[in-house]
């Protein structure tokens, strides 16, 4: 809740102090005075303090007259003072029965940024308590948000926990309350322009008449909707972080090692049941992982078991050996060849399907346009096919085209094979990049084995002329080797396991959060919701029944279930259809309908749980000249029927009206004779 308690201006020149008290009650509250006289100073100065004057558009000025800002005088014959200092206070309150006072400098003093408060009640009633003073800034970047900014205070202050909405940018920010406020405050110069808002369009925000009456309401789907674009960040994060953990186990793994059965998206199977298996490329086989390591366990077990050879004992072996690497050098270095021109014409072939994808997404986009333009009545690129010139409609059959015997195809059937096409040379993309990555660990194994060899046979060169009673050099390298490869793969299998192990809580993840988006109800608007807008919609046509509305029957008009404005549906040629009602109202019932639609979002507070504030302000709601029987309407009953809410509205009109509209309803009537603002 927000409701207001008391209002102060002052204006202050070297002669005197302007300035004016208003007193607000609960229930109606009735600014009368003149035209001119500074009535929209008044409501506009609740508007400044709040620091929301960015409701009314996106510029940074005060939107308040010259009176507080630049001269003013008592009376319209008077000269004008020089205004030196200037400033706004206002006393609210919450639901909790927490006071608030709020000063804002005009000119003269702080900057217009800076907000001071104080929580204690420092206007309506004297005290020697003058509460805690706090200062906060607004229009700057975090009022919404930080603990310093003023307006991330004052909803907190009313109760409100603003949702996260989307932003054209596809950013998220909170539901400004400048987005909310033309839903409580209609102003006089542009408010009254429209059912809803007007709502500042410079925040971005999209659907922004949908995302507040949704807030307002506290309707279900608006809530579902949060924490649906909520989860599937979190799904859109979850999938980022396995791509992410997926290419750096690709990368601890290396071109020697491949995983199979490792999907390329989290799925709950994968969470329950991880089924990865590790693969070791070895003499050009691929083999599972743990059988590599056992042989290499046993080859090094098998060299440790045996006694060392002397160099002369180990010589007949080592030339052997020596002539066998050598042999096996050359097969492998020509095997590297190989496939390096495999590999090669492997990624030429790769270009090329991308290239033909490319050209055929280009020629489905282009049947696409062609098949719209067609189905909208276009005969261009029709013609030529009917023997026409495109250019000058002439017959072109015998002259120019080839007698074709086959009918070509129609767009349609065009649009559908060119898709066929796509998805076959998609899975061939997919083929060939398969087929890259094998090519290249081959690639990349030979390269390992040249290296080996040639370590191999560098050592057992050197083992050959070695003194003949010393140890083998050639056996104690073999094993050193042996240790490292078995070392590095058991550690490479290791970081594996752990990164499938995270994989998994991953996928576990995912899993969750794909349960709690389908539990998440599908439709838009729940029974609830549409109970809560059937009722909201039954209000509005109360309300226009009440004041007089003529420009067809009030239960004719329905609320769009979309942004909840107001539509009108009647039967044409046998079928119901809905219109827009704006422009084929009258420009009075238009203003009926704007009471209507604000008196009932505030009925509507007082019998469902929605996140109204309660507040609703008018400023001069007898616009296009309007019926004084319909007013009358209108202020009685907001004085009769809201009493813990709270309504304020300026008026001109015959004081002896408003008399009679409010007479016996308690309301509170601030009546005033010539310029409101006065010296004090």
């Amino acid at each position: 809740m927000l409701r207001l308690r008391h209002l102060r201006l002052r204006a202050i020149t070297s002669l005197n102090r302007f300035g004016v008290e208003l007193p607000f009650l609960p229930g109606l509250n009735v600014v009368h005075a003149g035209n001119t006289s500074g009535k929209s100073t008044c409501l506009q100065a609740i508007v400044y303090a709040l620091g929301l004057e960015r409701s009314l558009g996106p510029q940074l000025q005060v939107p308040l007259p010259y009176a507080m800002r630049e001269r003013i005088h008592r009376r319209r014959d008077d000269p004008y003072e020089p205004v030196l200092e200037s400033y706004i206070e206002l006393e609210i309150e919450n639901l909790s029965g927490d006071v608030l006072t709020i000063r804002r400098d005009i000119t003269g003093g702080k900057d217009t940024k800076l907000i001071q408060t104080w929580n204690s009640a420092r206007l309506s009633r004297a005290s020697s308590d003058m509460g805690r003073q706090r200062d906060f800034f607004v229009h700057d970047p975090g009022a919404a948000q930080r603990e310093e900014g003023f307006h991330h205070y004052l909803a907190k202050f009313i109760g409100w926990d603003l949702p996260l909405v989307p932003r054209f940018d596809g950013g998220e920010v909170p539901l400004y309350l400048e987005a909310i406020f033309p839903m409580l405050f209609v102003e006089q110069k542009r408010g009254w322009a429209t059912i809803q808002g007007p709502f500042p369009s410079f925040l971005r925000i999209q659907d922004v008449a949908r995302r507040v009456l949704e807030f307002l309401l506290n309707l279900e789907a608006g809530r579902n909707r949060r924490e649906r674009a909520e989860i599937r960040r979190l799904l859109t994060a979850n999938q980022q972080k396995w791509s992410e953990l997926r290419a750096t186990l690709a990368d601890q793994a290396g071109p020697l090692v491949r995983l199979r059965g490792l999907p390329a998206s989290p799925t709950a199977e994968f969470a329950h049941a991880p089924d990865v298996e590790i693969e070791l490329l070895e003499d050009d086989e691929w083999r599972p992982l743990e059988a590599g390591l056992h042989d290499l366990a046993m080859r090094l077990k098998d060299l440790e078991a045996r006694e060392v050879p002397t160099a002369e004992e180990a010589a007949p072996e080592i030339e052997k050996r020596l002539e066998d690497a050598q042999e096996h050098l050359g097969a492998q270095t020509a095997n590297l060849e190989t496939l390096r021109t495999e590999y090669n014409a492997e990624l030429q072939d790769h270009r090329a399907i991308e290239s033909r994808l490319l050209g055929l997404e280009a020629d489905l986009k282009r049947n696409q346009d062609a098949l719209k333009l067609k189905e909208l009545g276009s005969e261009l690129g029709q013609i030529a096919g009917d023997g026409i010139c495109p250019t000058c409609h002439q017959s072109v059959t015998s002259e120019l085209l080839p007698v074709i015997a086959q009918k070509s195809m129609a767009l349609d059937e065009n649009i559908t094979f060119i898709r066929s096409q796509i998805e076959l040379y998609r899975l061939a993309l997919h083929t060939s990049d398969e087929r890259s990555k094998d090519i290249y660990s081959r690639y990349y194994a030979t390269q390992q084995a040249v290296r080996e060899l040639n370590l191999e046979i560098r050592g057992l060169r050197q083992s050959l002329v070695q003194p003949s009673l010393s140890s083998s050099r050639a056996t104690v390298e073999a094993m050193v080797r042996l240790q490292a490869q078995l070392d590095h793969l058991q550690a490479t299998q290791e970081k594996v396991d752990t990164l499938i192990d995270q994989m998994r809580a991953f996928a576990q993840e995912w899993a969750d959060l794909r349960d709690r988006l389908r539990r998440l109800s599908t439709d838009d608007l729940t029974s609830a919701d549409l109970s809560k807008i059937s009722g909201f919609e039954t209000s509005v046509q109360e309300h226009l029944g009440r004041y007089g509305f003529r420009s067809f029957r009030p239960d004719e008009i329905e609320l769009s279930r979309d942004n909840f404005r107001p539509l009108r549906r009647t039967t044409e040629d046998g079928e119901m259809v809905e219109k827009e009602i704006i422009f084929e109202v009258s420009a009075s019932d238009a203003i009926r309908l704007k009471w209507a639609y604000y008196l009932a979002l505030i009925e509507l507070s007082r019998r469902w749980d929605t996140n109204h504030c309660g507040l609703v302000v008018f400023d001069e709601p007898g616009q296009q000249e309007i019926e004084a029987p319909s007013l009358q309407a209108f202020i009685e009953w907001a004085a009769r029927n809201i009493s813990s809410r709270q309504v304020v509205l300026a008026s001109s009109e015959e004081l002896s009206n408003i008399k009679d509209a409010i007479a016996g309803t308690g309301a509170n009537l601030i009546t005033f004779e010539g310029f409101i603002l006065q010296p004090l």
